[in-house]
């Protein structure tokens, strides 16, 4: 516990590795002379610098220098060695992986309707290098695990075939690629996409198209395979049974809908078996993900232990010795998950399941929070920064929770029962035991003689089974719900999510998938030896999986099953994992009440971990933070008394969007970016929700902000109709969303602000299809400060707005304290005689990092230079905050997630 916390003291403080170790000798002197009863303070403190020099003194991830030069968004050519290679897929690429979208936009526009990609991992060994006298391809000096990742592209011909060669594991090729370092979304709590891959030693990433030429020189040459490492001969294992999971549909199409698999339930199975998660679409993840059993769909922990299970049992039931039984196990453990990829989850269970059959060897009684200390301790100690991981704590606190809470308190409860229901005859055992549990046994044996002239076998076998079977289910249930309580906190802090129905899914779902992995993974050896065998096995594992899945989506589309959650403040989480300590304290206490009030502590832990917090805004001002959605807009307003508004909802924005032309898309900007801001600060619900116009960019995120804010309005502009905007209607619509349509001259009074709305104009008629001049154009006013919004307003709308103003129609005028620039930098906005007009001192412009539309454009920069306005635009900053007090206006740090 010590050296986790010094771990936890160094990520937060800088504590010098020279100086802590330097410390490490009086303290252990101190440790041996001190009295025994004191002895605990300088261990305590010595494991506490432990924990923090290991965390100071390890490497971490970073960049390859080398790489990083080259990553300057040149085209260049590029030779280098396959080391990890994905499977080829039907894919809809709305977007390229990063910057690099020319060619992903001509794949689009050469093939709108089919294309094939694939994700390869590329280790560099030559790259083009241009200097002011030379063009050479010149050896790259690189780190052994730095990488480039890259899409490759294979589009459909004229003929709309699809004809692509995939690319293996130990190939060496040459490309022609402009790669660059891997971006993000810079804002507070959003998921860092550029620190994820860096963990993996990709430096940058880039896409191309497999067919495409270049003066004649084609993008991609395969060179040949020099052969075979141990981890490709994985990887082609891994991918080909992949494939042979996906032709399971053919497989069973002749057998009845229960035992007929689809393309979701092969999508689910490969998932499960072998890691490959690329067919699950995102609505098929969010029941698990409502209901908490997302992991039983997922190559985890749980998987590797009842593997184990299986085999040791397996083992034992042939009579195996002891010893062969160990290493048989842990061997075929390991296979397993290393043809699974071997991550971090599958390691951490690896290592712990191991550690427990080789403590069974050693020893006859053993502890299992030792176990699980012991584990942890080689863990944090092998990578501290592991400490961090979101599966890590969650691993840690579920098992912490059943050794040492679950399992104490019912070691005196129903365990003794399930144990007393044992040889009932033998009245010689009822003496030795405690009177509840002595007059328990001749309650059963009072019944088992009353059955007895029924049947001896009912009353002797059948009865004590039964009793036992019940105490068990007992035990199952109070086992899932203490797990259920105590990750209440990660699940909250990681996944925003209360899940109410998890106790009843994995109560049934536990079991069956104690059933269905070992049916799969036959299926699994079947396909690999004779896949035409593989339907009988198949249909076992599609029909309990038919079963899971069944029960997940009933109580998953429940509106209690998907309650989303802000994160917990600092003093929570720190108070609920005190709480959590004490429970795991009380439950090993020896005293009458210790046991219930270790349960109620656990209660206490989910109470306070979850009770609802003020929302994260300054005091006294009205706060404007101009989310990062790359290109596109996303304004949330807080006014001084904690009333919100959010202004658009961004859209697909410039990030990878590459998902299955069956799914929906892989990437949601209004779940994965924007709603985590708004949880960030504390927001469970949004009072009004503003959609400026129906453009993607604005309005793609929006459906995810709805469901999870469920906002007590949703105002528009007037809008052309269209499918995305009405069903975007018809969502607010299912929720029970008021829809109120503003137009010029309306007054709104939220909170201590006052909004205006200055466009469109009541007598506007919108095109056939959206513009970027139907924007809703609103201002709001809190003292003598103002926050003019203008959505995408182009210079016809801008001058309409002018000549209002001009006509006297306008109350109140268009100047504005602090612009958000029209149409995110682009020339069409900001016309000179406009912003005079406006004479902000502040502008704020929304747009994505290198964006191939090159906003926000220098002539727009120049005249707000010109006209001495302080400008912060989303695509250097990241996300920008202002608070305007009433008077003036301030920035506030570390609003994008950087102190």
């Amino acid at each position: 516990m010590f050296f986790l916390a010094g771990i936890v003291l160094a990520h937060f403080v800088y504590l010098r590795p020279g100086l802590l170790l330097a410390s490490l000798l009086p303290l252990a002197v101190i440790a041996i002379a001190k009295t025994p009863r004191l002895l605990w303070l300088p261990l305590a403190v010595l494991w506490l610098i432990l924990g923090a020099w290991s965390a100071e003194t390890e490497r971490l991830p970073a960049p390859d220098p080398a790489l990083l030069r080259l990553s300057d968004g040149l085209m260049r050519t590029v030779e280098g060695t396959v080391t990890d290679a994905g499977p080829l897929r039907e894919m809809d690429i709305t977007e390229s992986l990063d910057e690099n979208s020319d060619d992903a936009a001509s794949a689009n526009a050469a093939s709108p309707t089919q294309k094939l990609a694939q994700r390869i991992d590329l280790e560099p060994t030559a790259a083009e290098v241009v200097t002011d006298t030379s063009d050479s391809l010149t050896p790259v000096a690189h780190a052994d695990a730095a990488k480039l990742r890259l899409t490759v592209i294979w589009p459909a011909n004229a003929k709309g075939a699809v004809q692509a060669q995939p690319i293996t594991c130990g190939e060496t090729l040459r490309v022609v690629v402009r790669f660059l370092p891997p971006d993000t979304y810079r804002d507070p709590a959003v998921w860092n996409r550029a620190s994820y891959l860096e963990g993996q030693g990709i430096t940058a990433t880039g896409s191309i198209i497999a067919t495409r030429r270049d003066a004649g020189v084609p993008r991609l040459t395969l060179l040949g395979n020099p052969g075979t490492s141990a981890a490709c001969l994985l990887n082609r294992w891994r991918d080909t049974a992949s494939a042979r999971l996906e032709s399971l549909p053919s497989l069973t199409r002749w057998l009845p809908r229960p035992l007929r698999a689809t393309s979701e339930d092969a999508a689910m199975l490969t998932a499960m078996l072998t890691g490959d998660r690329s067919y699950l679409t995102r609505g098929l993840r969010a029941g698990f993900e409502r209901t908490g059993s997302f992991h039983l769909i997922v190559v985890s922990g749980l998987h590797l232990a009842i593997l184990a299970g299986c085999i040791f049992a397996l083992a034992r039931r042939l009579r195996l010795p002891q010893l062969p039984t160990t290493i048989l196990t842990i061997v075929i453990t390991l296979a397993y998950a290393l043809f699974t990829g071997f991550a971090v989850p599958a390691q951490r269970s690896f290592w712990m399941i191991t550690l427990y059959l080789v403590g069974r060897l050693l020893y006859r009684d053993r502890s299992p929070l030792n176990a699980i200390g012991f584990a942890t301790l080689c863990l944090a100690t092998a990578s501290p920064r592991s400490v961090f991981d979101a599966s890590f704590q969650m691993t840690l606190i579920s098992v912490a929770a059943i050794a040492g809470i679950a399992a104490p308190l019912l070691e005196r409860t129903l365990h003794i029962r399930v144990k007393a229901t044992r040889d009932l005859r033998l009245i010689s055992l009822d003496p030795a035991l405690p009177p509840r549990l002595a007059q328990f046994r001749i309650t059963l044996r009072l019944l088992a003689r009353h059955l007895e002239p029924i049947s001896p076998r009912i009353a002797w076998k059948a009865l004590p089974f039964l009793v036992r079977s019940a105490l068990r289910l007992g035990e199952l249930l109070f086992v899932t719900l203490v797990v259920e309580l105590a990750l209440a906190l990660p699940m909250a802090v990681y996944f925003h999510r209360i899940t109410i129905y998890a106790l009843p899914v994995n109560l049934f779902i536990l079991p069956l998938l104690g059933l269905l992995l070992p049916a799969a993974m036959l299926l699994l050896l079947v396909l690999a030896i004779w896949p035409p065998a593989a339907a009988v096995p198949g249909a076992l594992a599609v029909f309990l999986l038919h079963m899971s899945v069944g029960l997940v989506r009933r109580l998953g589309a429940l509106s209690l099953g998907d309650l989303r959650v802000p994160e917990p403040a600092a003093w929570q989480i720190a108070a609920a994992l005190l709480l959590l300590l004490l429970a795991l304290l009380l439950a090993r206490e020896r005293f009458n009440f210790g046991r219930p009030l270790a349960f109620l502590a656990l209660a206490a832990m989910v109470a306070v971990g979850l009770w609802p917090r003020p929302v994260d805004h300054p005091a006294s001002a009205m706060l404007f933070e101009a989310i990062d959605v790359g290109q596109g807009d996303s304004l949330l307003l807080i006014t001084p008394d904690g009333k919100t508004l959010l202004v658009d909802g961004g859209g697909i924005g410039y990030q990878a969007v590459v998902a299955s032309s069956k799914s929906q898309p892989a990437f949601d900007i209004g779940e994965d970016v924007v709603s985590p801001v708004l949880w960030s600060r504390g927001i469970r619900r949004l009072d009004a929700v503003a959609l400026t116009h129906a453009h993607n960019d604005h309005m793609g995120g929006l459906v995810a902000i709805l469901r999870n804010f469920h906002p007590r309005q949703f105002w528009v502009g007037n809008n052309p109709p269209g499918l995305a905007y009405n069903a975007l209607l018809q969502e607010a619509a299912g929720i029970g969303i008021p829809v109120r349509s503003l137009r010029q001259g309306d007054r709104i009074q939220l909170g201590q602000a006052e909004l205006r709305v200055l466009a469109p104009s009541r007598d506007y008629r919108p095109g056939p299809q959206p513009g970027n001049n139907d924007s809703l154009v609103l201002q709001a006013r809190y003292g003598q400060t103002s926050i003019l919004l203008e959505g995408d307003a182009e210079a016809p709308l801008e001058h309409a707005l002018l000549a209002h103003q001009t006509s006297g129609e306008s109350s109140g005028g268009l100047q504005s304290t602090v612009l958000k620039v029209g149409h995110h930098g682009s020339v069409t906005s900001t016309r000179p005689e406009f912003l005079a007009k406006v004479a902000p001192g502040w502008a704020v412009i929304s747009c994505g990092r290198r964006n191939r539309f090159g906003h926000p454009r220098p002539e727009i920069l120049a005249e707000l230079e010109a006209a001495h306005v302080r400008t912060l635009s989303t695509d250097t900053d990241g996300a920008v905050c202002l608070a305007l007090d009433g008077k003036s206006v301030t920035v506030q740090q570390g609003c994008n997630g950087i102190p």
